[in-house]
Parts: C-alpha cells; structure tokens; sequence
C-alpha cells in the first residue's frame, strides 16, 4: 500500500483495504465522506440540492440540519457550485439512469455518511453497515457498484471563481455523465490513482 497522505487518509484507505476489497482486487482511488449537499444538472433540469431519482436503500438520519446552496449556485451551478462551501458533489447527465447520477443519488441520500471508492474492478458508493442495519455482519455495504470499464478518465481539474480553492476529483463516464467531488487532496489523490491502476 502507498504512504499515506495524511491521517486521514491513511485511516479511509486502510478501512477500505480491510473491509471492502475482494480476493486479488487493488484500491486506486479512496475518498473520505464529504458532508455537504449534491448539485446537479440532468438534461435541462437544475437539481440544487439535487434529491435521489434511483433506489436507494432506507436509512434513518434524522432531520436534515445544513444551510441550502446559496440562489447563485441554485441558478448556475456547473462552475460555481465549487465556491459554495455547502454543495461537495456535482453531477452532470442526459438522463438520471446515467452513471453520475446513480452515484450522486446515493451520496445526497446518505448525507454525507456513504463515501466513494474505485478499484481496478470497479466504481462504488460504500455505506457504513450500521446505517442500514443496527448488528451489522460487516463493516460496508457497496450500492452503485459498476464495472471499472464504464469509468472512461479521472482526473483532478480547477473549477470556480475563488482563488484558494483546491482541484476537485472529476469522474468522466463512458455514457457521457460527469462526477465532481470536493477533495482537498484531490491531485494527490489522483496522481496515486493513475500510479496504481499503471503498477507503480
């Protein structure tokens, strides 16, 4: 396994290699759950803050506290939303059956709880067992999972208006459909990614 980035790095990816991996699969991408709300622009239809359109499973959270995403990230998001600190994902799709959007669905679903993972096998929302069921056989349950194959790039891009504002990860799907994340690591993160998937 890579050196750790930093604390907290070392504890999501070391989490995810003990308890999610299968038998021979390798970790490339491991981010931390972000507790913010998920914009998104599917087709024509701005969704701030975007509200699941797919299954989901039940979770029990309790009422939802956060601030909403500001009127000028609600009118325009596909730049601007990485300026307001209360928005952490941004999808773009033609449809809401794309890969972007299954994955936004279950991040706005789980408030911030579920975290992302990819793998050289695959791309997936992981949920903490215990939010789905009170004795937990295991410590995560995947939902959205998709073969790496639907994933066409990642990469870490500048987006906004702010100055100080890190790069975000950007998952660019083979069906056209886009997912940003909010990461303050996220061209280490991604620089690692692109290191493993090439066996280095």
């Amino acid at each position: 396994m890579s050196k750790p980035l930093n604390a907290e790095d070392q504890v999501v990816e070391g989490e995810l290699n003990q308890f999610w991996l299968t038998p021979g699969e390798r970790l490339l991408l491991a981010l931390p759950p972000v507790e913010a709300h998920v914009a998104a622009r599917v087709g024509a239809e701005v969704r701030v803050p975007h509200r699941p359109v797919g299954e989901v499973p039940e979770l029990d959270l309790g009422k939802e506290h956060w601030p909403l995403p500001t009127e000028h990230v609600a009118a325009d998001p596909d730049v601007d939303w990485v300026d307001d600190r209360t928005v952490g994902y941004f999808a773009s799709a033609r449809q809401p059956s794309d890969d972007a959007i299954r994955l936004a669905d279950h991040f706005a679903h789980s408030r911030g709880q579920a975290r992302l993972a990819v793998s050289d096998r695959r791309v997936a929302v992981v949920y903490p067992t215990k939010l789905l069921r009170k004795d937990p056989p295991t410590v995560f349950t995947t939902h959205a999972d998709l073969p790496a194959t639907r994933l066409g790039r990642l990469d870490a891009v500048f987006l906004g208006q702010s100055l100080g504002v890190p790069p975000v990860v950007r998952l660019s799907f083979v069906d056209g459909s886009v997912l940003h994340v909010r990461d303050s690591l996220s061209a280490r993160r991604v620089q690692r990614a692109h290191e493993r998937a090439a066996g280095r």
